[in-house]
């Protein structure tokens, strides 16, 4: 579990002890993030050709997540290699940053004894990887690529995204139809599920309401989800006793259909939209600007906070879009100026 709680519906909480991104240590306001410069860079100005193009040649297929597995310092990028959902051909990819070495079919659904359907996204948690796969997540070893028993979430209709907590919760997003159709209204099927370190599934939330929901990211304030049918960033605080939570608070977003999700080491987040061909970033309680256009379908989005790049995979263009992004400096501390003052 998270173990945390919210006082209410607002995007302005924290978990137990914690403070808010939106404050300073003094408790004042954080500045707008209009005021703060994202890199050399004005906000909005790159474009695909202002990429790191380091996998340029590499022949994916309908790239749909991508992470940073930063214990063993790699890239996975799932591949769905087609959307029929009935072939057993889909594929992950293991790539070094460096390209140095990398494997297109590390992990490839067309090889006996594996099976991997259309998988999206991806998830490690010390020497497992974890994969949503149409109604189930499947499991690897991180280490050699032999998969492992899957997870069964009992009334699944469409799993789209996997995220783990710190203490190994795993966390799944149902989209509730198929993605291209997330806004069917009233289905009753949009959920997610937290599968504890026992391996017991529970819902965290199921309604027709939920919106669609398709990314997630695990913080220390709760769940963090894109949710693709009505265009909002949702959080969702998962309780203690497993039972199905409330919305802790929703954002409008701006674009269409918000896909990828990551929160960045500095308080903010970067969000993708699919149909808009765009990455906006910004604080959980906005404004979002965007930093990065003219990208054809991004997909489920990862962050190498080592090298401080943006991995976006690009579903229709086949690709991946890597772009430096640094972290925002910290704001300076009003209180410790005003103490250096004569």
């Amino acid at each position: 579990m998270l173990g945390l709680a919210c006082g209410g519906p607002l995007f302005g909480c924290a978990g137990a002890g914690s403070q808010s991104a939106n404050q300073l240590a003094d408790g004042s306001a954080r500045p707008p993030l209009a005021r703060v410069t994202f890199t050399s860079q004005k906000a909005g100005s790159l474009q695909l050709g202002d990429r790191v193009a380091i996998f340029d040649r590499v022949a994916f297929a309908a790239p749909s997540a991508i992470i940073h597995d930063s214990e063993r310092d790699l890239y996975w990028v799932s591949n769905l290699n087609g959307e029929d959902g009935n072939a057993d051909n889909g594929f992950i990819s293991r790539l070094e940053p460096t390209a140095e070495r990398s494997t297109l079919n590390y992990i490839d659904g067309r090889r006996s004894g594996v099976e991997l359907r259309e998988p999206r996204g991806l998830a490690v948690f010390a020497d497992v990887l974890y994969v949503a796969d149409v109604k189930v997540v499947r499991r690897f070893k991180a280490t050699n690529g032999e998969q492992l028993s899957d997870i069964e979430i009992p009334g699944a209709t469409f799993l789209s995204d996997v995220a783990v907590a710190v203490d190994g919760s795993l966390y799944v997003a149902d989209v509730g139809s198929e993605p291209n159709d997330a806004a069917v209204p009233d289905s009753g099927k949009d959920a997610v599920y937290q599968v504890n370190p026992a391996g017991q599934v529970s819902v965290v939330a199921r309604r027709p309401n939920l919106g669609g929901p398709f990314a997630l990211v695990a913080t220390e304030t709760g769940l963090w989800v894109t949710c693709t049918g009505s265009n909002e960033l949702l959080l969702l605080v998962p309780s203690a006793d497993g039972a199905p939570v409330e919305d802790a608070g929703r954002l409008p977003l701006p674009g269409q259909a918000p896909r990828g999700v990551i929160a960045l080491p500095d308080g903010t987040f970067v969000i993708t939209s699919e149909t808009g061909g765009v990455a906006y970033r910004g604080y959980r309680d906005g404004p979002f600007q965007p930093i990065v256009a003219g990208l054809e379908s991004p997909a489920d989005i990862g962050y190498d906070a080592r090298r401080q790049r943006l991995l976006i995979p690009l579903l229709t263009g086949h690709s991946l879009a890597i772009f430096d992004l640094a972290l925002l400096p910290a704001p300076e501390d009003k209180g410790a100026k005003r103490a250096k003052r004569p």
